[in-house]
């Protein structure tokens, strides 16, 4: 329970109005039990006295009763609800806090749907804890010691009878929990796969839909959909044999102790308030002996739970961390016989060392799988090298804080990430306080404004989830928007212009060389035509720098360079031809480069 006892520290911050809730816990269940006195009385003058001045009198006061009653059970509902939600939205918090501080490869090993169920199922599963089973742990004792206190104090040979009965209860309750909390344990996980499979398969709607293959997704939904069903109806049917099994030991008792109460001469209202006494005792030990299920179905879930929470990122901040926003960074980034491996793996950097001079701009040219991305992934420290170090300004990368370090770092991927909201959301979001005019000078510099303007809402425009509305050209624009009003001193350039038509590559080149100027710029090659112009060329083969040199340079070398940029340029040639060939389709421009001294 040790998990469980981690979740009630969550509580800790509302002890006041928890306090005050348990306060209204007990008065209910003390009010609970001054009824049974009540209750006796107003029967006795119903059934055995004509005195209505007295009955009228009883009634007025259990009314009396009924109003408090009602009062003290909404302020404790009210508090305990409260109280509960706020320690659920501080978990989530805490949660979502830490994912911002786990490196990369937490999520690159673990499927989003997963992560997603632990915050939304478990959470939910955990709300019970919290509210309905802080009550039933306060109230419930009370009111079944005050049902017990009254039976015996109206018969306490009968009363040791009943408690014969309990017993059984006991142990049923308790070996059926055990079996709910491994199914629930099960049944988490489902979800979790039935979540993930949700999200992989709506963001992927467009895939599906244009290779016609609804039928076979049909088809694994219904696997993964009763797998779940059959997972859900576990802990069910152990629930569901439970509660009548209970139950038909509380009628055999009841019937027993009609009998034995008839035997012993008990007044019709002393019997019929025992009864009730013992229906109000048995409901109550009941939902005592269910918070044993409700915990440990509950376990489970905080136990995933703080099993995230207490994941450590493998990249994080030295406890000295030098803060580079009080450095005065120029942007002269190094790299010295670094080596990296993905986990386990074999590594997939050798020995890399080059450095670039502030403003200079250098390019990664190879081979899918080279090394590109990996060594551009250094620099921002989404992971450390296992070897040798990164620097910059001269300082180790891993001795300055990460948030001054991304700080200077602007990147405009392959794949645009844009977010949900509009396009000046999304243009701001690595400068949430920029102004209006800061904003339209990034999207003029990025020729995103051509387009945004023509918008019936402008800047205000939604643009839809991951920016579904806008094409790969205006999305790349926006992403260049937001790089330019960051005003970063380092650019990641994951050269994106190879999905795009002539029109929009012409726009978003102009673009990036508007960019790059006067900004140390490290740029992931894909296209040899638009990196003629960079400084240097670093050609990467198998995690090694085989090759370094201008554009010409390398040309004229003849390796790996000179076959890779020949080979592209006979596939260019190849589409090129049979562009020319087909009179539909106009013939389009080559490529731009990089315009002359973009790059000073």
């Amino acid at each position: 329970m040790g998990n469980l006892r981690r979740l009630a520290a969550y509580l800790k911050p509302h002890r006041n109005a928890l306090a005050l809730s348990m306060v209204c816990m007990v008065l209910s269940g003390a009010l609970s039990t001054a009824f049974l006195f009540l209750f006796q009385q107003v029967l006795k003058q119903i059934l055995q006295s004509n005195d209505l001045s007295r009955l009228n009198w009883f009634m007025v006061i259990v009314i009396g009763w009924a109003g408090a009653r009602v009062s003290v059970d909404f302020a404790m509902n009210y508090l305990t609800q409260r109280t509960g939600q706020r320690a659920l939205a501080h978990l989530r918090r805490d949660l979502f806090v830490h994912f911002q501080s786990l490196s990369v490869g937490f999520f690159e090993s673990r499927r989003t749907g997963e992560i997603m169920s632990r915050m939304t199922n478990d959470l939910i599963a955990l709300q019970t804890v919290l509210t309905f089973a802080v009550i039933s742990a306060i109230r419930a004792p009370v009111e079944a010691v005050g049902s017990l206190g009254y039976m015996f104090w109206a018969d306490w040979q009968l009363s040791l009878g009943v408690l014969l009965v309990l017993p059984p209860m006991a142990f049923l309750i308790n070996r059926a929990g055990t079996r709910i909390r491994r199914a629930t344990s099960q049944l988490q996980t489902q979800l979790a796969e039935l979540t993930n499979y949700l999200q992989e398969k709506i963001s992927a709607m467009r895939v599906i839909q244009t290779f016609g293959t609804r039928d076979y997704e049909i088809e694994l939904f219904e696997r993964v959909n009763d797998d779940a069903y059959r997972k859900t109806m576990k802990p069910i049917r152990i629930q569901a044999s439970l509660a009548p099994t209970i139950e038909f030991i509380g009628y055999v008792g009841v019937l027993i102790l009609l009998w034995f109460g008839a035997r012993r001469g008990m007044s019709s209202d002393a019997l019929i308030t025992y009864l009730f006494a013992m229906h109000r005792a048995a409901m109550n030990l009941k939902a005592v002996a269910s918070l044993n299920n409700m915990f440990k179905g509950a376990e489970s879930s905080a136990e995933r739970l703080f099993e995230m929470l207490d994941t450590q990122p493998e990249v994080r901040d030295a406890p000295d961390a030098i803060d580079l926003q009080k450095q005065g960074v120029r942007g002269h980034l190094q790299f010295e016989n670094v080596r990296f491996a993905y986990g386990d793996g074999p590594d997939v950097l050798h020995d890399i060392s080059f450095d670039i001079k502030p403003g200079e701009v250098v390019a990664l040219a190879g081979l899918s799988g080279s090394g590109k991305s990996t060594i551009a992934a250094l620099v921002p420290r989404l992971y450390d090298p296992s070897a040798g170090s990164v620097a910059l300004d001269g300082f180790d990368l891993r001795a300055v804080t990460m948030k001054s370090l991304r700080a200077h770092i602007g990147a405009v991927p392959q794949e645009t990430t844009l977010f949900h909201g509009t396009i000046r959301d999304n243009i701001a979001y690595g400068r949430p306080d920029a102004t209006d005019a800061e904003i339209l000078h990034a999207a003029r510099d990025a020729h995103a404004d051509e387009f945004v303007s023509k918008m019936p809402q402008g800047y205000d425009t939604p643009i839809g989830e991951r920016g579904g509305k806008l094409s790969g050209g205006q999305r790349q624009r926006l992403a260049i928007a937001r790089a330019l009003l960051r005003d970063p001193k380092l650019l990641i350039l994951d050269e994106a212009t190879s999905a795009l038509d002539a029109e929009s590559e012409s726009l978003v080149q102009d673009a990036l060389a508007k960019l790059m100027q006067g900004r140390t710029t490290l740029i992931i090659a894909h296209r040899f035509s638009t990196i003629q112009n960079a400084d240097r060329i670093l050609v990467l083969d198998g995690g090694r720098i085989v090759e370094t040199g201008t554009h010409s340079q390398l040309l004229a070398s003849r390796g790996l360079y000179y076959r890779l940029y020949q080979m592209q340029s006979f596939v260019s040639h190849a589409d090129h031809e049979l562009n020319a060939s087909d009179q539909t389709v106009p013939n389009l421009p080559a490529p731009l480069a990089l315009a002359p001294g973009a790059s000073a």
